[in-house]
């Protein structure tokens, strides 16, 4: 995920805001650390206005400007990310911003600037925790229904658990203070029925930890540093073809310039295990084609392509298509359509400097031994 250089500036004063630290419970007992957190009341929102709710609790200890470097350039990305959830969560559950889930019960809104190349085929829940204390977080039986957690370090490393089951975090084992944990949830976000069970589902989650904390933020870092290394890996990663399932992972699995790389083709990609993206760049503006069959996506999981432009974001209405309203024909093939005839089944808008990113969400065995081959991009039929 990408913040927006003007998004970036506004989280960060916002944070600057923020020199009282409020470590007091949430006024929600339900919501409180010590127990087990109420995702559903959670998801609540509040009046932003309202006096009696605690500041998030971010603390920034100094205004010093610290030069962006290959070697800092992760940690300060995720550093940014990481505090503006944190005041996201604070507004919207009335709490300190740690140690509580917050689920967003509608897939993203496309107009929303602040995050580049989201999907849209799940429903998010947020939860940031200071692991000064151990957290445990709890994935419920799913019926079948994809969802997943991705723990995010402070240095922009990842790993995924997928199974229902109870996952206790500590400090040793995510590699730093602060973790970011993203549930995912899959949704047909054209059923409502759909939809109203997975938030139900997202409902299930929860997290327990004796003591939430508090986010400190040691300084500031130099924005058009961060944001001109951020341009020059994604470049790289163009230039070279590099595949996602390199960039994603935790210590070891991929090195720093690899998770550097990933961090800015996007923060909280899923490691290979989790999921690939497919990344597209058209070479002709004429209407293209791509025909998919057997995709090799999990059993309980989907794929989906999104058209974005060329700063990462949605135009228009008809943008995504996903496996679970993709129209096949008579031989199970799925042809998705670039431009030309808004007629034509999955029918998508482009424009100018577009691009696309496929996603293959649990990928098989056959995507990674190549007996599954990446379809490519083809001029449309007349």
């Amino acid at each position: 995920m990408f913040f927006q250089k003007k998004a970036i500036t506004a989280a960060f004063a916002l944070v600057l805001g923020v020199l009282t630290v409020a470590c007091g419970q949430p006024k929600n007992a339900s919501a409180q650390a010590s127990s087990t957190a109420n995702t559903e009341q959670a998801a609540a929102s509040v009046d932003t206005a309202n006096e009696d709710c605690p500041k998030p609790a971010v603390l920034v200890q100094s205004s010093t400007v610290v030069p962006v470097t290959k070697a800092n350039y992760s940690e300060a990305e995720t550093q940014t990310v990481f505090a503006k959830y944190i005041t996201d969560v604070a507004t919207a559950t009335c709490t300190g911003g740690l140690g509580t889930i917050l689920n967003l019960q509608k897939a993203a809104d496309p107009k929303d600037r602040t995050v580049i190349r989201i999907n849209f085929d799940t429903l998010y829940s947020w939860l940031i925790l200071d692991l000064t204390t151990p957290a445990t977080f709890t994935l419920p039986q799913t019926n079948g229904r994809y969802q997943s957690a991705m723990v995010v370090n402070g240095q922009g490393y990842v790993y995924v658990e997928k199974e229902p089951g109870d996952y206790t975090l500590t400090e040793d084992k995510v590699g730093s203070r602060y973790a970011l944990v993203a549930f995912r949830t899959g949704v047909n976000i054209q059923d409502p029925e759909d939809v109203s069970q997975a938030q139900a589902l997202q409902a299930k989650l929860s997290v327990t930890q004796s003591k939430t904390g508090e986010y400190v933020l040691p300084n500031q870092w130099d924005l058009e540093q961060m944001m001109a290394l951020r341009a020059a890996y994604n470049e790289e990663r163009n230039e070279k073809g590099v595949k996602s399932e390199s960039l994603f992972g935790r210590p070891g699995e991929v090195t720093p310039e690899q998770n550097n790389m990933g961090v800015a083709v996007g923060i909280g990609g899923l490691p290979k295990e989790g999921a690939v993206y497919l990344f597209y760049t058209p070479s002709s503006a004429e209407p293209q084609m791509l025909t998919l069959k057997d995709v090799p996506n999990g059993d309980n999981a989907f794929w989906s392509l999104t058209v974005y432009d060329k700063d990462g974001f949605p135009v228009g209405e008809n943008f995504n298509v996903n496996s679970a309203f993709a129209k096949s024909d008579a031989q199970g093939e799925v042809t998705l359509n670039f431009g030309s005839d808004k007629t034509q089944p999955n029918y998508l808008e482009i424009y100018p400097g577009w691009n696309a990113t496929f996603r293959i969400y649990n990928p098989k065995p056959a995507y990674f031994d190549g007996s599954w081959v990446r379809p490519e991009l083809q001029p449309a039929k007349d």
